[in-house]
């Protein structure tokens, strides 16, 4: 399926320019969007409003993202096979970085050089980068920089989120500010709300203790 994504891709991008490459990232764009919706409208009816009915119409959005952000890839590695086009609108370089920040740990450390230069080119902020170097981190289980990742576990109806563990806690709030994140409390507060459930920061806990907890 990948292969035959990736050929029409190719295909497609060799017929026109950067007018085709920004009509496909567009329509990439409201595919990843779109399913994240659902999920997070499903997922808030499950776990705050006890609606456990939807639990497998929940479970079947998770895969139906999973098989989204597999194929949203695979035309994000067709359009950067001969390195990253000039010229793209705006919105097709956020949609990169949005893609491969919704990717597998391999793809995020292939691409994060290719990330890191649209954003020192102004293509994208420095906090996109920033959160994509906080979830690298986090799938290679070490601390996070930025405080941009949170975690979670429990059941489905019970989902329990911690903020994942830091670097500097000390700094943190500097270290965000660097990158146009607003402050720590502020970003919590707001997860908290969108999401229904209170998000937790123990600013000394580790990854060895906060793994434990979502071993249980």
């Amino acid at each position: 399926m990948k292969r035959l994504i990736s050929i029409f891709v190719l295909l497609l991008l060799a017929c026109n320019s950067t007018k085709t490459t920004d009509s496909l990232l567009a329509g990439v764009w409201e595919k990843d969007q779109s399913i994240r919706l659902r999920l997070a409208e499903l997922t808030k009816a499950v776990s705050v409003e006890g609606r456990t009915d939807l639990i497998d119409s929940l479970v079947s959005v998770v895969d139906e993202q999973q098989r989204i952000d597999e194929e949203n890839m695979a035309v994000v590695d067709s359009i950067l096979q001969r390195g990253l086009p000039a010229g793209l609108s705006a919105e097709s370089y956020k949609t990169i970085w949005i893609v491969i920040d919704h990717a597998s740990l391999e793809k995020q450390e292939q691409y994060l050089p290719i990330v890191e230069q649209i954003s020192l080119d102004g293509l994208i902020d420095k906090d996109e980068y920033a959160i994509l170097c906080d979830r690298v981190a986090m799938k290679q289980n070490c601390p996070q920089r930025y405080g941009s990742q949170v975690v979670q576990f429990g059941s489905v109806d019970a989902l329990q989120l911690y903020l994942w563990p830091v670097e500097n806690p000390a700094e943190l709030d500097s270290l965000r500010a660097s990158v146009g994140l607003s402050p720590i409390a502020e970003y919590l507060s707001k997860v908290s709300e969108e999401s229904g459930i209170e998000v937790k920061y123990e600013p000394t806990i580790t990854v060895e203790e906060i793994n434990t907890m979502r071993n249980k």
